[in-house]
């Protein structure tokens, strides 16, 4: 299936206080948007909002901000336009909620909104993985419990002024290197799921094999010792050998009765009516086993097909996506009918042809939200599928030592009508005691028939779990040199941009004119020009930028990486940045992002707005000050 490059714009960002009225609505753009205003205008609780809106998970709210209830966003995923909510709240882990469709809808329609967790249980799905859905991300479950999230994800895309400037990720308490070395690979790119999974399912597979192989040994050396016998064919043999004794002797018994004339003239009919209510009851037994094995598999079919449908459903609504998307890109420049060049000056979001305003977006956004509830339907049938089979299993384990009891029962049930009730000799005695034991070896052997057929069943799943991982080991390795071809392509575009920034640099740290190497090491979380990672606090600010900013802009020039194309960034002028060099890196950006002929997102605070910029269509919003902040409250 075709690559899809993963997009997340922000369109519209509304903030309302707790009486409902309006605190901030402001339109953001394509390419580069500037927030402007002096120090203590509110610029980075407006960064600290798209942040928690977008899904982060954040608590530290200033004053003004708490007297706000809620931040919506419209926000355009991988072309298809939704609305998300989140309430201000001063404790962290809230929930979102989504609506599919653009701002303007949603304030018209309240009972379609979805409400989302911050965490996944096993039965409700959290918002990171509808938001993972619609931007085609794989989920990434760590084995250490350390679930990568969409708020673990805007750590890399969001440069705040909180975090120190020796580290890339916004900082976090109880922070795991594994978490931020797999939300990298993930970003880059370099992260395949199907890689992750074959990791999993080989160490699930070493365990089952050696879980398998301790009971396969213990069964064997128990059964290799009690009876001599550790085969299907040997048990079955000694069963048949015990029924052929219990027929002689019931032959025998029969024989002395015959020859023994003396009867009583009371009958006796306790006996039989025992015989009877235990062979009803074992009769009964079965017939609710084989009841309960055939409806069971009438529903494991269904269940089988539902999931086959929903599967193939899910396949073609990907299809589906996925040709409109490929038709979508293919400029119509002639009018079909009558061949004449068509006028392409229609406004943005209209057809070419009639003029009419396009509804891909709102068509997009319901296809992602059926995907995501096709998905959880397919999941949540998968888990009842296994339940109903492990529950027929136990039934088919059950029935054979139920069929053997009735079949001994009715046996002894015919021997007591057949056979008038007569006295009872020594020789008699002796073969009742004898017909008890084989019985009782009987009923035994009947019993470790199952687990004998265990044994069998045990060297198949071993040998076909030792295949399995030869297979999985075979497919690691060369996903994992795939892997680290692609991080070495990664790496070395991010270098040259980065490289490219720090050169464009004003003269003040002669390092960057000369820099040969950047090293990023994503799981240690540090970074260093040509081995040196202590600078003036102000080139820090700027080395940290330019890394930040390389890895944005490779993500745009290299299709296999996941970044977003969005990032977002409020420590600028952090650190004593003088004003000079801070307009200085804000021409470099727009020139870069200038050059980029595919959408992506940029936006950034600034107190040092350079004036060639100022009161452009590059700035969102006024320029705010103590008396204009950006929080009407």
């Amino acid at each position: 299936m075709m690559s899809v490059k993963p997009t997340l714009f922000l369109n519209r960002l509304i903030v309302r206080t707790h009486n409902n009225q309006i605190a901030y609505d402001e339109k953001f753009h394509n390419g580069v948007n500037i927030i402007r205003g002096q120090n203590s205008s509110g610029k980075s609780t407006i960064s600290n909002f798209i942040f928690y809106v977008l899904g982060g998970d954040f608590k530290n709210w200033t004053t003004e901000a708490l007297r706000c209830k809620e931040v919506i966003a419209e926000v355009k995923i991988n072309d298809a336009i939704i609305t998300i909510k989140r309430e201000i709240k001063n404790v962290g882990l809230q929930p979102m909620s989504i609506f599919w469709n653009n701002y303007e809808e949603s304030k018209n329609d309240s009972m379609n909104w979805q409400t989302f967790p911050y965490k996944q249980t096993a039965n409700v799905t959290s918002y990171t993985n509808v938001l993972f859905k619609a931007l085609s991300f794989p989920e990434v479950k760590s084995e250490e419990n350390s679930n990568i999230t969409i708020h673990q994800i805007l750590r890399l895309l969001y440069i705040d002024q909180e975090t120190p400037t020796q580290r890339l990720f916004r900082l976090e308490q109880f922070d795991l290197p594994l978490t931020k070395e797999a939300i990298s690979e993930i970003l880059l790119g370099v992260y395949d799921d199907s890689l992750y999974s074959h990791r999993l399912r080989l160490k699930q597979a070493k365990k089952e094999t050696e879980e398998k192989e301790k009971e396969f040994q213990n069964l064997n050396k128990v059964f290799g010792q009690a009876t001599g016998v550790n085969t299907v064919s040997a048990v079955q043999k000694e069963i048949e050998t015990n029924k052929k004794s219990l027929s002689g002797i019931n032959i025998g018994i029969v024989e002395l009765k015959k020859q023994q004339i003396i009867r009583t003239t009371v009958k006796t009919p306790l006996g039989s009516e025992n015989i009877q209510s235990e062979l009803s009851e074992a009769k009964n037994k079965i017939r609710v086993l084989q009841t309960s094995i055939n409806q069971l598999d009438i529903e494991i079919s269904d269940s089988q097909q539902f999931i086959f449908t929903l599967e193939k459903r899910i396949s073609e609504l990907n299809n589906s996506l996925l040709t409109r998307q490929i038709l979508g890109e293919l400029p119509l420049t002639h009018c079909p009918q009558c061949l004449n060049e068509l006028d392409i000056n229609v406004p943005e979001g209209h057809c070419i042809l009639c003029k009419q305003p396009l509804a891909q977006e709102a068509e997009k956004a319901i296809a992602k939200r059926m995907l995501q509830e096709m998905d959880l339907q397919v999941k949540e049938s998968k888990s009842l599928l296994e339940k109903k089979e492990r529950e027929r299993a136990t039934h088919c384990g059950e029935l054979p030592l139920h069929i053997e009891m009735a079949r001994s029962l009715q046996k002894q049930l015919d021997l007591s009508v057949d056979n008038p009730q007569s006295t009872r000799d020594e020789r008699i005695d002796d073969l009742l005691v004898g017909k008890g034991k084989i019985e009782r070896n009987i009923e035994y052997l009947t019993q470790q028939l199952q687990a004998v057929e265990l044994i069998d069943l045990l060297k198949q799943e071993l040998a076909k779990l030792a295949s399995e991982i030869s297979i999985i080991e075979l497919e690691i390795a060369q996903k994992e040199f795939q892997q680290k071809n692609k991080r070495q392509i990664a790496m070395q575009e991010i270098r040259k941009v980065a490289l490219d920034i720090l050169k464009k640099d004003l003269e003040r740290q002669a390092e960057f004119r000369n820099g040969k190497w950047v090293e990023i090491d994503f799981n240690r979380d540090i970074y260093s020009l040509d081995g040196n990672y202590n600078f003036s606090a102000s080139s820090n600010v700027y080395l940290k930028n330019a890394i930040l900013f390389s890895i944005f802009f490779a993500s745009i020039q290299l299709d296999f990486f996941r970044y977003p194309r969005f990032v977002l960034c409020d420590n600028m002028e952090d650190k004593g940045m003088e004003k000079e060099r801070t307009q200085n890196l804000q021409n470099i950006l727009i020139n870069i992002s200038s050059e980029i002929k595919e959408e992506h997102q940029i936006i950034f605070t600034t107190s040092m707005i350079a004036d060639n910029l100022n009161n452009t269509p590059y700035c969102v919003g006024a320029a705010y000050d103590r008396n204009n902040k950006t929080l009407k409250v």
